[in-house]
């Protein structure tokens, strides 16, 4: 029976833009492959479609006619010709119908961000910054992405007839707009670009939408994430540098010391313009680092830009491994201890208790503790090694998230503390996180004095979150604070003595300028401690 066909044709009675006998029109037919999308044509409302059936729009004037669509939040445009005498079908895809592409780890990750984030996130953003994320995988012109006052707009070649579609997002998204939207996109990505995997379509949006929330957080694949557990031990096949996002930029926080990178001369706030000849403009971390890393033996091309230079050098460097031994300790002189924590590691406290438990030549009476380029490491870690200087119950430092399980306070257990004697604290840009967090706990008890130049200024925790199917997830959950009250992040912590630092291969020796002043103000903190 026809009351039973569910295919519905709608016909508007009176025609658009020309009259019924005007010669030069055809005919528009809209279809949706969902119901309550409202439909204008050059600003002219023309009805709602419903899924199972076609809006016409007959006597159009031929010609270029802009049709706009709305459902909910997002609204879909184009520019389609009508040609005269035809009629002209447009389906309209503003929505998903049917079963959404598998994305293995977007849901996961934007929960976690909800519930985890060190403030609330702002979707909108995460948004965006997924979508120019994908933007940047898929082949040149496929989906172009703009960030306007109304909201997120991304603009694609539909199927034909007519140019191409712009879709935009409201400004304002909250968890399920946000997964429903790139939800979308990546189905339309498919479309797009058949030949970009789903899972690098996805992985594109995450690195984005994390890069939008915070430069240190990020979504890590299971090899970027197994390599992670294993640097944390202290050994990795790399080059030796550690990296961050600066100011959109990817830059040197610290090379580490007898490594290629150390070798070569790259410096702390060097910034690395190529990888193996590939630009590393817009870049994320991870992709970085999984670029600079490889097979030991082999080698990579690192393009370098450095603030005294007019443009970059390329720095071919050999792949090895990278064993970082966390302390070295010597005596500078008679009873003055030099110690070189070059990252926070499992195992440094322990390694510094060795050092300074077994002094050779009797009781020390000052040490030169040297954190300079160490781009810090474990929390715990630094917690450990601070409270080896901080008599028992004093505070190393506290952290705030907005989550309860985020505000903690770490406070020295008073066990084995080295107290006995004073300190100078050598710093640098390169001296970050962790390496902050132990300088600023001996700094605001007064405890140690800070020479050298003013550090990176990280003062944010990240936590490692594992993912299913073996990837993982590093967040940031809380910012952290000095005993006093103080937050570093974006400023770094200013040494009570400034010193300019000399050649990279003058750090650590005789003719160490920092060093050599360091010595200097320990020598005489040293001898009004003993009442000389």
């Amino acid at each position: 029976m026809r009351a039973r066909i569910l295919a519905v044709v709608l016909t508007l009675t009176q025609g658009l833009c020309a009259p019924a006998a005007f010669a030069q029109s055809g005919t528009l037919e809209l279809t949706s492959t969902v119901s309550g999308v409202e439909v204008w044509v050059d600003e002219r409302p023309v009805g709602q479609l419903r899924s199972d059936g076609a809006l016409v729009v007959p006597n159009v004037s031929a010609g270029p006619h802009r049709i706009v669509a709305k459902k909910g939040t997002r609204t879909w445009e184009r520019a389609v010709p009508v040609v005269p005498d035809e009629r002209t079908s447009v389906e309209i895809q503003i929505e998903l119908a049917g079963q959404a592409p598998v994305l293995k780890h977007l849901a996961e990750v934007v929960a976690l961000a909800d519930s985890m984030y060190v403030v609330a996130p702002d979707f909108g953003q995460f948004r965006l910054g997924a979508l120019r994320g994908l933007e940047k995988v898929l082949p040149e012109g496929a989906i172009a992405v703009a960030g306007t006052a109304e909201g997120t707009a991304i603009t694609y070649r539909g199927p034909p007839p007519g140019g191409n579609t712009r879709v935009l997002f409201a400004a304002a998204a909250d968890r399920g707009d946000a997964l429903r939207d790139l939800a979308f996109v990546a189905s339309l990505a498919r479309e797009t670009a058949p030949a970009v995997p789903l899972p690098n379509v996805e992985q594109a949006m995450l690195q984005g939408g994390l890069a939008a929330l915070d430069t240190h957080s990020s979504f890590l694949d299971r090899d970027t994430y197994k390599d992670m557990q294993v640097e944390i031990s202290g050994a990795f096949v790399g080059v030796g540098v550690e990296l961050t996002r600066k100011d959109d930029v990817l830059s040197i926080v610290a090379p580490i010391e007898g490594t290629p990178a150390h070798r070569a001369g790259i410096q702390t706030g060097d910034q690395i313009v190529s990888i193996g000849g590939i630009s590393a403009a817009g870049m994320t971390l991870p992709e970085a680092v999984k670029r600079i890393r490889g097979r030991a033996g082999t080698k990579v091309t690192l393009g370098v830009l450095r603030e005294s230079w007019g443009a970059p050098r390329d720095f071919e460097l050999g792949r090895e491994q990278i064993r970082v031994q966390s302390v070295q300790s010597r005596e500078l002189e008679p009873g003055i201890g030099y110690v070189k924590i070059r990252q926070f590691q499992e195992k440094t406290a322990d390694d510094l208790e060795a050092a300074l438990a077994g002094w050779k030549n009797g009781a020390l009476q000052g040490l030169v503790l040297d954190l300079r380029n160490n781009p810090g490491g474990l929390l715990s870690a630094a917690v450990d090694v601070a409270e080896k200087f901080l008599r028992q119950g004093r505070l190393v430092v506290y952290t705030e998230g907005r989550v309860k399980g985020q505000n903690s306070r770490f406070t020295a257990n008073g066990k084995k503390a080295h107290t006995g004697f004073p300190i100078v604290l050598l710093v640098n840009g390169g001296s970050a996180s962790a390496s902050e967090i132990v300088a600023g706990a001996l700094q605001d008890w007064g405890g140690a004095l800070l020479v050298g130049s003013r550090t990176f200024g990280k003062g944010s925790v990240q936590t490692i979150i594992p993912l299913s199917d073996g990837a993982g997830l590093r967040l940031t959950t809380a910012r952290y604070f000095t005993p006093k009250g103080r937050s570093i992040d974006g400023t770094g912590l200013e040494p009570e003595t400034v010193v300019a630092a000399g050649t990279p291969a003058e750090q650590g020796t005789t003719t160490d300028p920092q060093l050599e002043r360091a010595l200097v103000e320990l020598r005489t903190r040293a001898a009004t401690h003993n009442g000389r």
